[in-house]
């Protein structure tokens, strides 16, 4: 038999084929696995690259179930706000990056924390003077809320109230536009006017930032964004051979852009490569930190009582249209009722044949909810690290806006498994850190990891290891239809693995963030080796 391309020696294999639970050595050839075990030795020829594994633990290689790499790679620069929970140390920081600026420079920050704000409307007036005049554009934590400059609005052309297709708004008080735009069209619409990044930069950071997450043994991403510059992007580095991961592309449809939706989706039929068109994604709500999300009842500052779509039967019409062309639907849908109308729509329009439809977020979910996930087969994408800002105490700005009760009912997870339903996880980076192991820890724990001294978030158990170890292989691949090619280490199945220098199923899971990845493999190419 011809050779293979690669081989995995002496390595603790844990396949997650429950045919083949382990195995020693793994055996590759043109991005495929062609044998294990002796019979992978056995094809070790003079150009056969060879991983001795000493031992190491090779899991299939870890999919980040939802990300925004290209959006983010733009938008995390400038002042980083990421844990300054004080406005005092929020206009220090924007005061710092606006130092060496010119006049008309723009100063951008990102990850701005929601607590830093307590006690303050959000308004121009808070950073114009830290920023000196200049224009500003802050993205907020969630992505889904930003606050501009005086400067930044009048570049902008932000006079007043706009109307959108979505709930979209630009927040105006009796002098105008308060500089906050509230939901994604509206801060996408402010920061158009934002210099963008030269292309060239934009492909380098992006290819950076893939390299940093081979390191931690992602082999594969879902981006469910058409941010401007995402496939522009994704389709340079195919081009140029630069791009080091599995890419499932859902493009978003926002409620204004309904009619050209089939006409979007041939345009991405092109995509080709490592990066592949998986789904369309829909907002069916905002989040719940800026008073966007979608409740039964309102939160307790009287927001988050509807969807983002004023006729939500176009949502209906939308993924109508994406299922004729073959395409299942990505909703974000983060409030209980969100959920419950998304998978209304679902069981009316159930998924193209060999796809699923999936709910990313459901943050807050009714016990009725539940088991229609598996009733379904409705794949509910999960991050559990946006725990990390929520205080078992309830004092956080997301705590206290859902309420007590409704914080018993979130990131439900291990509910739905227990009901027989499917959860694929991810990171939602920028959001949050898309270190997979921090998402393992976190998923167990409902913590953060290394926070021993800190009570697990909310009603709901964690997971264990190997359901949460899952949720980044088995059920990544179940997610997006490629069950019987992916998610697995098997005979036939795609050569992604990722090679941990001890067990991640044994690991105590507040050592998780710590344990070494020494290999990651992309289609049987290494991209990652300590």
């Amino acid at each position: 038999m011809k050779p293979a391309d690669l081989v995995v020696l002496d390595a603790h294999v844990v396949t997650m084929d429950e045919d083949r639970p382990d195995t020693d050595a793994i055996a590759a050839r043109n991005g495929r696995i062609v044998a294990l075990g002796a019979d992978a030795r056995a094809l070790i020829g003079p150009r056969t690259e060879v991983i001795e594994a000493n031992g190491d633990t090779v899991t299939p290689g870890l999919t980040d179930c939802h990300q925004h790499p290209v959006m983010g790679a733009d938008t995390t620069r400038g002042a980083d706000l990421v844990g300054a929970v004080t406005l005092d140390e929020v206009l220090r920081r924007l005061a710092e990056q606006a130092a060496p600026c010119g006049d008309n420079d723009w100063v951008i920050g990102f990850g701005g924390e929601y607590a830093a704000f307590a006690g303050h409307t959000m308004h121009r007036d808070l950073i114009d003077a830290a920023v000196g005049g200049r224009p500003a554009f802050v993205w907020m934590s969630d992505s889904h809320t930003a606050l501009l400059s005086t400067a930044a609005l009048r570049i902008a052309g932000l006079t007043g109230p706009r109307e959108f297709a979505d709930h979209s708004e630009i927040v105006c008080d009796e002098r105008g536009p308060t500089g906050e735009l509230h939901e994604m069209t509206a801060c996408l619409l402010g920061y158009r006017a934002v210099p963008p990044m030269p292309r060239a930069e934009l492909l380098s950071r992006v290819e950076a930032l893939f390299a940093e997450q081979n390191r931690c043994g992602i082999t594969g991403i879902h981006i469910p964004d058409d941010a401007p510059r995402t496939v522009d992007t994704l389709t340079g580095l195919t081009d140029e051979r630069r791009l080091s991961m599995r890419v499932h592309l859902a493009p978003w449809c926002p409620a204004g852009n309904v009619d050209d939706l089939a006409e979007r989706i041939l345009e991405l039929r092109s995509l080709d490569g490592p990066v592949e068109l998986a789904a369309v994604k829909f907002f069916a709500d905002g989040a719940i930190d800026g008073g966007g999300a979608w409740l039964h009842e309102p939160d307790c500052c009287g927001q988050s009582h509807h969807s983002q779509w004023k006729d939500f039967d176009r949502y209906a019409e939308a993924v109508a249209i994406a299922g004729r062309a073959g395409l299942p639907a990505w909703t974000h849908a983060i409030g209980d009722r969100a959920v419950a109308r998304t998978l209304d729509v679902y069981a009316e329009h159930g998924a193209p044949p060999g796809t699923r439809h999936r709910v990313e977020h459901a943050e807050v979910l009714a016990d009725a909810e539940v088991p229609r996930f598996a009733a379904l087969d409705v794949v509910a994408s999960m991050q559990p690290t946006h725990m990390d800002w929520s205080l078992p105490d309830g004092s956080d700005n997301w705590s206290r806006r859902v309420g007590p009760e409704r914080a018993e009912r979130a990131w439900r997870y291990a509910d739905i498994l227990a009901a027989g339903g499917h959860v694929a996880l991810g990171s939602d980076w920028p959001v949050a850190a898309f270190d997979p192991r921090r998402t393992l820890a976190g998923a167990q724990l409902r913590r953060p990891a290394g926070e021993i001294d800190r009570a697990a978030y909310g009603a709901s158990a964690g997971i264990s290891a190997r359901r949460a170890l899952a949720g980044y292989t088995t059920e990544a691949a179940y997610s997006v239809g490629r069950e019987t090619v992916a998610g697995r280490i098997a005979v036939g199945y795609r050569a992604d693995l990722t090679v941990f220098g001890g067990d991640p199923l044994t690991c105590a899971p507040d050592d998780l963030p710590e344990l070494p990845v020494t290999a990651t493999v992309v289609a049987g190419r290494i991209v990652h080796r300590t």
